[in-house]
């Protein structure tokens, strides 16, 4: 019996597995066996847990940029995990493998080119990773999400950003109702990124406290491992602050927020657009080539979205910027019309696999 295995391999952040699992969804859907191979660190494996895909953890993070003791190790964490990805890919022989970002895509489709199985990958940003463009001589097709693409890779297919359906399908009604918040009271939703970051959520959280009291604002605020106990115990037990240390059903997040407060990671950023969300964009600002940032000019249009540099970020620049869109924007029901990029990319995979 032919095998229906496919393998997505990913690593880092929800930034990179997020779309590996909308694509996943899609190839479940059409009757294929989804796997992932994933780095072990604690976010990725979360990830994979709640969403019931099978999985298995490699012993690899990313490449240190200087010369040092930390770089030989992930020289020899790579080899070893070359050779487990050539066992694996043998056990498991797979129809086709995918890499949707991050070092661990790099020996997990090196190992599947020796094997020579059918291998793509998939570039979120607008500017590539180093991972996607060392990647790029070997695959058969990339696959890249927005039209000002900045790279320069053979082969590549401008297919949209997979995103997960869930977001677009659940009703302010029902998110509200589930996260028990208040019906018709301004809505705010922060998120730093899979890990958080420190100055992002304790200026934003200083200015949020200050208008949940004086403009009665609800507040939703996932702020990482990292900063959970330090921004909880400012909050207290204000029931209109909520914080979260993650959350996995962000999807009601985004449903019942009227203004989302956010770094501008490539997924974040096509997420956004389908929902037609208005934002206030805080690009990382130690993102490779600055790729945050330019991800954030995609959608910085009509008055809904407005980006403030981090080096920027003051409370007065933040209250500004809210106050500014709240009166800009409109409470327009969003239309549902996105076509969904896995679609696509699903349907050119299985193309180019029967070919």
């Amino acid at each position: 019996m032919k095998s229906k295995n496919i393998i997505i391999a990913s690593s880092g952040t929800g930034g990179h597995i997020y779309p590996g699992i909308a694509l996943a969804e899609e190839f479940k859907n059409k009757g294929y066996d989804p796997i992932f191979f994933i780095s072990n660190n604690p976010i990725s494996s979360e990830i994979l847990k709640n969403s019931q895909f099978k999985y298995i953890e490699f012993n690899i993070s990313g490449m240190p940029r200087k010369i040092s003791f930390k770089f030989l190790m992930f020289l020899i964490k790579t080899k070893f995990s070359l050779f487990k990805a050539l066992k694996q890919i043998i056990k498991l022989n797979p129809l086709a493998i995918i890499g949707t970002g991050g070092y661990m895509t790099i020996p997990v489709l090196i190992a599947a080119k020796i094997l020579s199985k059918k291998i793509f990958i998939h570039e979120q940003n607008v500017i590539p990773g180093k991972a996607n463009t060392l990647l790029n001589k070997i695959v058969d097709k990339t696959f890249v999400s927005l039209p000002s693409f900045k790279g320069n890779l053979k082969n590549a297919i401008v297919s949209g950003c997979p995103i997960r359906k869930d977001i677009l399908l659940v009703s302010k009604e029902k998110a509200v109702l589930e996260l028990k918040l208040k019906n018709g009271i301004f809505t705010i939703l922060v998120f730093g990124g899979s890990l958080g970051a420190t100055k992002f959520n304790d200026i934003i959280c200083r200015v949020l406290l200050d208008l949940y009291i004086k403009d009665k604002f609800q507040v939703l605020h996932i702020v990482g491992l990292k900063s959970y106990i330090k921004i909880q115990e400012n909050v207290k037990n204000n029931p209109d602050y909520r914080v979260f240390d993650y959350m996995h059903n962000i999807a009601n997040a985004y449903a019942a927020s009227n203004i989302v407060i956010c770094r501008s990671g490539a997924s974040t950023i096509l997420e956004l657009k389908a929902l037609e969300k208005p934002a206030i964009l805080v690009p990382y600002p130690y993102a490779t080539n600055n790729h945050q940032y330019w991800n954030a000019k995609e959608i910085e249009k009509n008055g809904k979205v407005t980006i403030i540099e981090e080096k920027n970020l003051t409370e007065e620049n933040l209250n500004k910027a809210i106050y500014t869109i709240k009166k800009n924007i409109r409470n327009d029901a969003v239309k549902n019309t996105i076509k969904f990029p896995q679609e696509l990319i699903v349907n050119e995979i299985l193309k180019c696999i029967k070919s």
